[in-house]
């Protein structure tokens, strides 16, 4: 990429001046930086590695060391992150959702045109990714479910709300999981409750463990985990990062009160958003769906969610 972009320039020198052939220059190595700078975070790390990593962005390729960035919801402003001076003299403020606005403001004496609006498309695309791990990094504190700390199913409806509108406009899949311990009631059968939400406390952290924190993991209901992979990069990633949960989960055991290494598999039901459909609650329905078909074919089972080939019945 870098030589093609060499080769360009190079062409360019013959044909414009040699004011223009350095604006441009300007202007691929901005577009550049900002590519790079998106492909190069790491979506497992901390929020707070994002902050220090545009904070490093902006002193090494703007010399600007003073900003902040503030968060507006419906009024009310958050500061995120602010480093320097707190007498700022420009800002740049982006709409990221219905009354919500993320703005960056920074000190810096010799702001030119060129500048300005370098500085403000280089902002405009990384308050994007801002605000999806500022979102994702909430749902993680927020309304969680007692026994297993994972994201509770009333406030993962909440989160729905504000992820799908963001999943759509940055065009992004998130494939969505839905893991049935088999034969979970047995557990609490044979062993007593005390021991099965042991067992489940158990599972939740294996699971936890087996996806990246930019992941969501919710408890579902009784023996049932619904984890979303967002951003994933195809249907046949998301399929194997579900079988290798489900293998993992397999090996998995905590001891009985027997002193025996229990044991139990699990069956995973997939389906993506939003190549299945673009209102969540379908996928998580569709991934439903797959779950009972691969329940049906036995344990240990990982199956894509597949519309039903069967011709209609004709009543007339």
């Amino acid at each position: 990429m870098k030589d093609r972009c060499n080769t360009l320039l190079d062409k360019l020198v013959s044909l414009v001046s040699k004011k223009d052939v350095q604006e441009v220059t300007s202007i691929v190595n901005m577009l550049t930086t900002i590519n790079n700078f998106k492909y190069s975070i790491d979506n497992n790390a901390p929020i707070e590695n994002l902050y220090k990593k545009i904070a490093y962005e902006l002193q090494v390729e703007f010399k600007i060391f003073d900003f902040n960035i503030v968060m507006t919801k419906e009024g009310t402003s958050k500061i995120l992150y602010s480093l320097g001076n707190e007498s700022y003299s420009h800002n740049f403020r982006f709409a990221v959702d219905q009354n919500e606005f993320i703005t960056i403001n920074i000190y810096k004496k010799d702001l030119n045109q060129f500048l300005e609006m370098s500085l403000n498309t280089y902002f405009e695309d990384i308050v994007q990714i801002l605000f999806l791990r500022y979102i994702l990094e909430n749902s993680q504190s927020n309304s969680v479910d007692p026994l297993t700390k994972l994201t509770n199913r009333v406030s993962f409806q909440e989160e729905m709300k504000t992820l799908i509108p963001l999943a759509l406009r940055e065009s992004m899949s998130i494939g969505v999981l839905l893991i049935n311990i088999d034969r979970f009631t047995a557990v609490n059968d044979e062993h007593g409750n005390e021991f099965g939400d042991k067992f489940l406390k158990h599972y939740a952290n294996t699971i936890k463990n087996s996806i990246r924190s930019s992941d969501i993991a919710v408890r579902f209901s009784g023996g049932e985990f619904l984890v979303l992979l967002v951003n994933v990069e195809s249907e046949e990633k998301t399929i194997e990062i579900a079988n290798k949960i489900k293998d993992i989960l397999s090996q998995e055991y905590i001891l009985s009160p027997n002193g025996d290494k229990f044991k139990k598999t699990v069956c995973i039901g997939v389906s993506m958003f939003p190549e299945d459909a673009i209102d969540i609650h379908e996928v998580v329905k569709k991934s439903e769906i797959a779950l009972s078909d691969a329940r049906d074919l036995g344990r240990n089972k990982v199956l894509r969610f597949k519309e039903s080939e069967e011709s209609p019945i004709e009543l007339f």
